[in-house]
């Protein structure tokens, strides 16, 4: 167990806003990698949820003490995490925050989050349901369910995507011959 946080539980409304990279120096300051890109919202924090490991890992609350540095090299400090042996143990662990303290959307954007679950709809049918998000080489991937239980990834790009509404939790997509097996 990391020293100084508090083991805590996720609500399910987190968003992974960042994710601990490696120790930086030698007071427990860690380089931390934005989620977005951004990390004004990253300074403004005055504690954070740690989930180490994805997805099933064990979560721990921190106090943040201090931030510093820019999105190149962005640096956090929690309290109780005081050498570089501490935020090591941290190293490969995502950041988590309640929405409302996640980087703010600008227009047309969506939280990943967000597109997890929705339907994935051609011609008015939902032809698949999006399970995950995942980088790709030329930009996010959409990982699909579909219906024969097959999985297949579609590019998020607009060439393949059109409308993306999460209130109603269905994606458009543009072209069927892409879910077509190879």
């Amino acid at each position: 167990m990391p020293p100084g946080g508090k083991r805590s539980r996720l609500s399910g409304g987190e968003l992974v806003t960042a994710f601990i990279r490696s120790p930086h120096g030698v007071k427990g300051f860690m380089r931390v990698e934005s989620a977005s890109g951004e990390t004004g919202h990253l300074s403004a924090l005055p504690s954070v949820l740690v989930r180490l490991g994805r997805d099933d890992g064990q979560v721990f609350a921190y106090d943040v003490e201090e931030t510093a540095g820019s999105a190149a090299a962005f640096l956090m400090k929690f309290a109780g995490i005081d050498t570089p042996e501490d935020a090591k143990l941290l190293s490969g662990a995502e950041i988590l925050v309640e929405r409302d303290k996640a980087c703010p959307l600008r227009e047309g954007e969506v939280y990943v989050r967000d597109l997890c679950q929705c339907d994935l709809v051609y011609g008015g049918s939902a032809v698949g349901r999006i399970i995950g998000v995942t980088e790709g080489g030329g930009g996010d991937l959409l990982e699909v369910a579909l219906p024969e239980g097959r999985r297949c990834f579609v590019p998020f790009q607009n060439a393949f995507i059109g409308d993306v509404n999460p209130e109603q939790k269905t994606v458009c997509l543009l072209h069927r011959w892409i879910l077509d097996e190879p």
